[in-house]
């Protein structure tokens, strides 16, 4: 077990920083364009154009993982976020909507490594340890859930008297978290891990078309994680629309997120011992019924309920899916993970663009009814799962 977690070590403590700031980020984003943009329409875009970068940076991780190795392509892709904080900081103290675009593509081109994180963990531990290595690189992200929302709700005063904007310490937070995470990846790197070692991938491997079994795992990827954002970024709006404060959307998000990373590790360890199939079905479960605590959005009891097991019911899925995942590329020399990951962030970027429209016409009720029905697409889908043999 101690062997096992040395050779992870350093993309736990990346994946730790990174999802403090990250999830410091996520907490101001929507109530940041909605405070620089002059259209509240667009107030889904920064996340939406976040997903591209995370997009493009899959892809810039993939070409530098092949050229040096994944260490190396892990610490530059966080070191790239760090600068996309920067970038977002600015872009509130002058006010540019066009800025905080920019800076959230950048920002969101970090974020892809710490997505990345859970199939190299994968990748370098025994057989009988790969879900719970994966597992463990998702729960590292718990610091993030405690630490990110929580410290943009307390030092928010402070940085309103500084910059004039209590949404700064949101970025604040990202850049440092992003910076500490690329240096965490050197730092910490064993010399002999497989890691530091060039991606070798065929080009006969490479997916130039998904089979049955790889799109109906991507598709199951895409609705399980499309629900969670479509909810999620919709919550600070809502919240802050019925009077309450930010120290309460980073309570709700810090709530959403443990949700999303708490039990990973128990997860991992269960999806190793008994397999995936049923955990997908329990995951969807619990999706739906999230949507049915939602509903009753104007009791903060049941919101925090609801987003909780919403972040609950996204992890089952996502660690139960990514091990299935990880093992089909393995087993068959593919590079699925980057693929299925990028068709996760098209789907991220769809429900983020269209968040202005459905939450001005639909209200914050429409868009978790919506959710339940995808919800209920979803759990067809994962009955196929169950039916296949890998």
């Amino acid at each position: 077990m101690v062997l096992e977690i040395r050779k992870i070590f350093n993309l736990l403590v990346s994946v730790a920083f990174s999802s403090i700031g990250f999830i410091a980020a996520v907490t101001v984003t929507v109530l940041a364009a909605r405070e620089v943009s002059s259209n509240p329409y667009f107030v889904g875009f920064p996340n939406a154009v976040g997903v591209g970068g995370a997009i493009i940076g899959t892809q810039i991780f993939d070409k530098l993982s092949q050229k040096y190795s994944r260490n190396r392509a892990l610490s530059n892709t966080f070191l790239i976020g760090g600068v996309g904080g920067l970038v977002l900081i600015y872009s509130l103290i002058i006010d540019s909507f066009l800025l905080l675009l920019f800076g959230a593509f950048v920002l969101g081109i970090g974020q892809s490594a710490t997505l990345q994180t859970r199939y190299a963990a994968s990748f370098v531990a025994s057989e009988s340890f790969k879900a719970t290595a994966l597992s463990l690189a998702v729960w590292f992200s718990v610091f993030g859930s405690i630490f990110g929302p929580r410290l943009v709700g307390e030092y928010s005063e402070i940085f309103n008297k500084w910059f004039g904007s209590d949404l700064i310490i949101g970025y604040f937070i990202a850049t440092f978290g992003m910076f500490l995470a690329g240096i965490s990846i050197s730092m910490f790197s064993q010399k002999d891990s497989p890691l530091n070692q060039k991606l070798i991938v065929e080009k006969s491997s490479k997916i130039s078309g998904l089979d049955h079994t790889a799109k109906l795992l991507t598709r199951i990827l895409v609705l399980n994680h499309f629900v969670m954002v479509l909810i999620m970024s919709a919550t600070p709006l809502h919240v802050q629309d019925i009077g309450e404060t930010i120290r309460l959307v980073g309570t709700i998000i810090s709530y959403h997120t443990l949700g999303m990373f708490l039990l990973s590790p128990i997860l991992g360890k269960l999806v190793d011992k008994y397999g995936n199939k049923r955990f997908a079905i329990i995951g969807t479960l619990i999706l739906i019924v999230s949507c049915i605590f939602t509903l009753f959005n104007t009791d903060i009891l049941f919101l925090k309920i609801g987003l909780y097991l919403l972040g609950l019911g996204w992890n089952f899925n996502y660690i139960a899916i990514s091990s299935a995942i990880s093992k089909y590329s393995i087993n068959n020399s593919v590079n699925l993970n980057i693929k299925s990951d990028s068709m996760v962030f098209i789907g991220s970027a769809v429900a983020h663009i269209s968040l202005g429209f459905t939450y001005l016409n639909i209200g914050y009720t429409g868009l978790v009814y919506f959710g339940l029905f995808v919800g209920c697409s979803l759990l067809i889908s994962v009955r196929k799962f169950i039916k296949l043999t890998l």
